[in-house]
C-alpha cells in the first residue's frame, strides 16, 4: 500500500498522521512517501496548473492508494493530487474547504463536526503513541503542563496533590516531567518529595515514547490534553490531577469531562475518595480503529 503523507512542518499535525500510518503499518505493507507542501507550488499555482490540466511534476512518480494530510496547507495540494494521481484522500479535522473533496475526514468530537457519511469521529485527535497491553503498574509517570486558556494554574495545589499520591502510591517508582508552559517556580515545590524529576530539556521523543511504552499508570494535568490522549493511547491507566476551570467555556473541557463521566479517565477527586481502589486500563486504541475504517471502507 503506497501512502503519500502531505506535511506542513507542524509537529503536531504529523504526529497525527504518523499515529495513522503506524497503525495501518501493522495491518499491511506501506511505503510512506512524505510530501512536504513548502516543496510544492503554492495552493493558487496548483489551481492554476489544474485548471489547464498541467500536471503537478513536483508530486511522486509512485500512484497513490491513500493521501492523508493534516493541517489548511495540506488541503489544496491533497485535492489536487487526488484528482491528477489517484487514491483516496484522508483529511484530519475540519477542513478549510468544503469536506465533499475529501473521501473521509478524521476529526475529534469536540470539534462538534456534521456527521456527514465522509466523516469519522475520533475521542481526541490521533498520536503516534502505540496501545501496550498489561503493563507494569508498579512504573509511573507524571506529566506536568502549566499556563493554559481552559484552567486556571496553581502551583501549589498540583504540589500537593503529587505530594499525597505519593504518600498514598509508595509502591510505585515515579517519574514526573514538565512541559515548556510549566512555570520555573513550580519544581521548587517539589524539592523534598521522592520522585525522579525529568525537565522538559532533558526529554525528547523517543524519552516520552519510551516512558508511554513503559508506565502502567500516568497522572496529567487537566490543561495538558493532548498529553490524556496519549497516556490513554499507550494503555495506561490514566488520572487527571485537578485544576479549577476558566469562566470561559471550553469545548476540549467538555471533552475531558466526557472521559472522566465514561470512567476512561480517572479524577483527582475519584482517586480522592478511595485512593486504594486499583483501577483497570481501558482499551484505547483510536489509531487502529481509524485505519480498520480505511482499510475495509476506502479500498
Amino acid at each position: 500500500m503506497i501512502i503519500w503523507r502531505f506535511t506542513d512542518g507542524k509537529l503536531g499535525h504529523e504526529n497525527q498522521t504518523s499515529g495513522l500510518v503506524a497503525a495501518i503499518g501493522l495491518k499491511r505493507d506501506v511505503t510512506v512517501i512524505d510530501v512536504p507542501v513548502a516543496s510544492l507550488p503554492s495552493s493558487p499555482q496548483l489551481l492554476l496548473k489544474a485548471l489547464f490540466r498541467n500536471k503537478t511534476r513536483e508530486f511522486p512518480t509512485e500512484q497513490p492508494d491513500l493521501i492523508i494530510g493534516a493541517g489548511s496547507a495540506t488541503h489544496i495540494p491533497m485535492v489536487i493530487a487526488k484528482s491528477q494521481c489517484g487514491g483516496k484522500s484522508v483529511v484530519f479535522m475540519r477542513p478549510s474547504i468544503p469536506m465533499r473533496l475529501f473521501d473521509l475526514v478524521v476529526a475529534p468530537k469536540h470539534d462538534n463536526i456534521p456527521i456527514l457519511k465522509n466523516i469519522i469521529e475520533t475521542n481526541g485527535v490521533l498520536n503516534s503513541v502505540q496501545f501496550i497491553e498489561n503493563k507494569n503498574l508498579q512504573q509511573g509517570l507524571m506529566l506536568i503542563g502549566g499556563e493554559s486558556s481552559h484552567f486556571v494554574w496553581d502551583d501549589i495545589a498540583i504540589a500537593n496533590q503529587i505530594t499525597q499520591i505519593i504518600e498514598c502510591d509508595q509502591h510505585v517508582d515515579w517519574t514526573l516531567t514538565t512541559s515548556r508552559r510549566t512555570p520555573e517556580s513550580f519544581l521548587q515545590l517539589l524539592q523534598e518529595v521522592s520522585l525522579r524529576i525529568v525537565p522538559v530539556e532533558e526529554t525528547d521523543k523517543d524519552w516520552m515514547n519510551e516512558h508511554f511504552a513503559s508506565s502502567g499508570q500516568i497522572w496529567v494535568t487537566p490543561d495538558s490534553v493532548s498529553m490524556v490522549y496519549e497516556a490513554l493511547s499507550s494503555g495506561a491507566i490514566t488520572k487527571v490531577f485537578h485544576l479549577d476551570p476558566t469562566s470561559k467555556g471550553s469545548r476540549v473541557r467538555g471533552g475531558l469531562d466526557v472521559l472522566i463521566e465514561n470512567g476512561s479517565v480517572v479524577s483527582y477527586e475519584q482517586w480522592e475518595q478511595n485512593p486504594l481502589t486499583q483501577q483497570s486500563p481501558v482499551f484505547f486504541n483510536e489509531a487502529a480503529r481509524v485505519a480498520d475504517y480505511i482499510l475495509e471502507h476506502l479500498q
